[in-house]
């Protein structure tokens, strides 16, 4: 039950003098024990860590797979590029529709299970049934389908995937557990890009539907053992006594206590059925009054649609212009996404130093990935056409990877210090609104453009590469743009 506040005069100056006058403590005891607000725990985070696993698992798989289902279905079509990159779009166009919605609805919540971890069981489960599927649909109407499908279910517990993180963590040592965080999440997206050099060992013939089929029955699986052992593990603190309901005001968890509070600020919002209008609202008004958020937005907004092209065309890139099979392709994703696990805690710590601070450290990795993908864009691309140089390759993937591992790190606590706590869920909401926006427009965008140049042939992938340095140029020069972010040490300095 909620406490309420009583008309009593003595008890109004109580409340008025109180520091919980805006949050009023709701009688759920935590079910974790809360620890050091000064220290990292290694165990919890990691376990904590395994929704977010869940979800570059299933996506790194999906993105070298998907592309090459579709170019089978459509084998001989000259716009199968433009098509690849529309399929690979309208998915994340849900998830843009969605994020502030299941974001700002998280924040909201009261199950006995606590405020995220109900969108997580749901999403992660459902996802595992569409994502099962795909590979049957032989069809490109029946495939559309199945793959929307999937993103609407991915959509209900990416943010909360993420905002489970702060809600368990002091600001103080935001990017310590978002490195972490990144290391066990990037895990799962190396996992992702090994299962293709599974399938391959497998004796099953190459492009038959068993052989198409079975990697994404391996993900499945795995990712239904991962929601297990983090709901095994993962206790969050009730938040009210039915499975799922929907508060009108905002929850939060103070991270050093881990008890729930409910906020009292006023909520521009009249009738239940409006809630869903109010989502949208809430993301506009955020917008408008936090103006170093819409900054950094934009800063992650290019950053994406750079290396959301990447994503959604490299195993074509690397089949196509280098020629090589795809077995080999998926250990080039592997030397791609294995650096940046190596370093993803540590690039954390590099944020966390304050005489450097989280926004400098941005500021540094963006140069770093501009000054690689130069060389990659004007010096290496044009050699490795039909000739793969697999040590040069290796390098430049990785001195484009760690820096990109190091943005992404320090993006999240800069994000969270920016959000007042109760508006961590829709703020992470909004964040993957903006990723999934580049998603959405980087497929069609690039897309167009390797179809503008087909008269090239598989020479006209020389054009990916320009294309990221354009995006992440403007990237690094918006970021000098945004002010705070900081940790509460390096804000007073």
């Amino acid at each position: 039950m909620v406490k309420t506040l009583e008309s009593n005069d003595e008890e109004k100056n109580s409340v008025n003098n109180s520091e919980d006058l805006r949050m009023n403590i709701l009688p759920y005891e935590p079910r974790m024990k809360p620890t050091d607000p000064e220290k990292l725990n290694f165990k919890r985070t990691v376990l904590i860590s395994l929704s977010f696993f869940i979800v570059l698992l299933a996506w790194s798989y999906f993105n070298f797979k998907v592309p090459l289902l579709i170019r089978a279905i459509l084998e001989g079509n000259p716009y199968v590029d433009l098509i690849v990159g529309v399929i690979m779009a309208i998915d994340n166009l849900v998830a843009v529709l969605l994020q502030p919605y299941f974001g700002d609805l998280s924040d909201r919540t009261k199950s006995r299970l606590g405020r995220r971890m109900p969108y997580i069981i749901i999403g992660s489960l459902s996802s595992v049934v569409f994502f099962v599927i795909i590979p049957w649909m032989r069809l490109i109407a029946a495939l559309i389908l199945v793959v929307l499908l999937f993103d609407i279910a991915m959509s209900i517990f990416r943010s909360a995937s993420i905002a489970i993180l702060p809600d368990y963590t002091t600001d103080k040592i935001y990017s310590k557990a978002s490195g972490l965080q990144q290391l066990i999440a990037n895990i799962g997206g190396i996992i992702g890009f090994l299962i293709p050099m599974l399938v391959a060992i497998l004796p099953l013939e190459e492009g038959t539907l068993l052989f198409d089929a079975i990697g994404f029955i391996i993900v499945g699986a795995l990712m239904i053992v991962l929601l297990v052992i983090q709901n095994i593990f993962i206790k969050e603190t009730p938040t009210g006594e039915k499975l799922l309901e929907i508060n009108n005001n905002r929850l939060e968890i103070d991270s050093s206590t881990f008890k729930v509070s409910i906020s009292n600020k006023p909520v521009e919002v009249q009738k239940r059925k409006k809630l869903r209008i109010r989502s949208y609202s809430e993301a506009g008004r955020i917008l408008k009054q936090n103006k170093n958020f819409a900054f950094f937005l934009v800063t992650i907004i290019f950053m994406y649609l750079a290396f959301a092209s990447v994503e959604s065309f490299f195993s074509s890139f690397a089949v196509e212009y280098i020629n090589i099979s795809e077995g080999t392709a998926s250990t080039l994703f592997i030397a791609y996404s294995g650096p940046m696990v190596i370093v993803a805690y540590f690039v954390g710590l590099v944020g966390q130093w304050k005489k450097i601070g989280r926004k400098n450290a941005v500021k540094i990795f963006l140069l770093w990935i501009i000054i690689s993908v130069s060389i990659m864009s004007f010096v290496v691309v044009p050699m490795i056409f039909n000739n793969h140089q697999p040590l040069i390759t290796l390098t430049m993937l990785a001195l484009i990877s760690i820096p990109w591992m190091g943005f992404i790190v320090n993006s999240f606590p800069i994000i969270w210090s920016l959000a007042p706590e109760e508006e961590i869920g829709i703020y992470t909401g909004i964040y993957y609104t903006f990723n999934q926006a580049a998603y959405a427009l980087a497929p069609v965008l690039f897309g167009g453009l390797l179809s503008a140049f087909g008269f090239l042939g598989n020479f006209r992938y020389i054009i990916m590469f320009p294309f990221i340095l354009i995006c992440i140029t403007i990237a690094f020069l918006v970021m000098f743009k945004v002010k705070g972010g900081e940790a509460p040490e390096k804000e007073l300095e």
